[in-house]
């Protein structure tokens, strides 16, 4: 059955739990709300630390930068910081973790470099990102290899170990706006400005295909679990309140298998774990879930 949660305040990246009774998003107010997915109701509302910036949903299960620069990572259970690394964010933009405790960080304004870090907080590598800002950030399922695309319309893939550039991408035509891994690590999915989604084989970091129809820019992908779906979310460039669509492609096909309607600018998209809920954040006080299972 398709529900809509509420809240009484904006709501913008989501993710589910992983038994996939709960919906998680990350409000306007700087809390964490989770609602219970049978009945709507909001189950825990977490507050972050006074001046905390930048919380993102990571691997570990949520991480925000201090405005002393520390990087703090949540337990969403207990709702209480479990981990702190003492000014590793500082001048930090963005960040990405793997389930091991390590971090990667976007620092700069104009020329953006990537920063990696282990575990204890130590600085592994810094490399540059390109120019202009970044659009997206992704780490492998297995922690083996992040990527980053920047506004100067290139993706750069590095080995996480040594920071090796295992690839630059740049005959992209346009930025990205979003990159995901697929499950299994195979696939990087990568969507911007010229409404097209691609699909790179991460063994060669070749493209494999390009799929069209989206009919806006595309703000958001998300693999379902088994990796045979893939969602989008786009927005217009008139304007960001403008409907849009949220399509779901079968992966092996390259077709479309459904499409919804959102109200405007498509944040987030996530399935659920057992693949068959497609949740969609469109940065307003709701946050819609459709069956998209059949």
């Amino acid at each position: 059955m398709d529900r809509t949660l509420s809240a009484d305040v904006n709501i913008g990246a989501i993710v589910f739990s992983a038994d996939g009774k709960l919906l998680r998003g990350l409000c306007q107010d700087n809390k964490l709300r989770s609602w219970d997915i049978a009945s709507g109701a909001i189950r825990q509302t977490l507050a972050f630390e006074d001046g905390d910036l930048a919380p993102v949903f990571t691997a570990n299960g949520l991480t925000t930068m201090g405005k002393d620069g520390s990087l703090k990572t949540w337990d969403l259970v207990t709702g209480k910081v479990a981990k702190r690394l003492p000014g590793a964010g500082r001048h930090s933009r963005r960040v990405v973790a793997p389930a091991d405790g390590s971090a990667y960080l976007s620092d700069g304004r104009t020329e953006i470099k990537v920063r990696a870090l282990d575990a204890n907080g130590k600085e592994k590598f810094v490399v540059p990102s390109g120019l202009g800002g970044l659009g997206a950030f992704a780490i492998s399922p297995d922690g083996s290899n992040v990527v980053a695309a920047s506004y100067d319309a290139d993706v750069r893939a590095w080995n996480s170990r040594n920071g090796e550039l295992l690839r630059l991408i740049d005959e992209l035509p346009v930025s990205m706006f979003d990159l995901k891994f697929s499950p299994d690590g195979k696939w990087l999915a990568a969507a911007g400005a010229d409404r097209i989604l691609y699909l790179y084989d991460t063994k060669t970091w070749k493209q494999s295909r390009a799929l069209s129809g989206q009919p806006e820019m595309i703000s958001a992908v998300a693999f379902s679990p088994d990796g045979n779906r893939i969602a989008t979310g786009g927005f217009s460039e008139l304007t960001q309140k403008n409907a849009v669509k949220v399509l779901v492609w079968d992966v092996k096909s390259g077709t479309k298998v459904r499409v919804f309607d959102a109200k405007q600018r498509v944040s987030s998209v996530v399935f659920s774990p057992d693949g068959g809920s497609l949740a969609v954040s469109t940065g307003t006080k709701t946050v819609e879930v459709w069956q998209v299972a059949g």
